[in-house]
C-alpha cells in the first residue's frame, strides 16, 4: 500500500510535464498570433501605400487578379487559352 503522500509525489513530475507542455504550447499560440498579426499589419500597410502611388488607377480585386493572370500568360506560351 502506498500513502497520500507518496502518491502526490509520484504525480508531482507528471504534473509538471503536464504544465510545461502546456506552458510551451500557450507561448507557442501567443507566437504565432503575433506573427500573423504582424504580417496582416504589414500587408495591410503596403496595400494602402500602393493605393497611394496611384490614385487614379484604384482596381477591383478581379482586375488585379486578371492583370496578373494576363501576365502570367504573356510570360509563358503553354498557358496561351485555346
Amino acid at each position: 500500500m502506498t500513502s497520500h503522500r507518496e502518491a502526490t509525489l509520484a504525480a508531482a513530475p507528471e504534473d509538471t510535464q503536464t504544465d510545461n507542455t502546456r506552458s510551451r504550447q500557450e507561448q507557442e499560440e501567443k507566437l504565432i498570433l503575433t506573427a500573423w498579426q504582424s504580417m496582416s499589419s504589414a500587408l495591410q500597410q503596403h496595400s494602402l501605400s500602393e493605393n497611394s502611388r496611384a490614385p487614379g488607377l484604384a482596381q477591383s480585386f478581379l482586375s488585379k487578379q486578371r492583370q496578373s493572370t494576363q501576365a502570367r500568360r504573356a510570360l509563358s506560351p503553354r498557358l496561351q487559352p485555346r
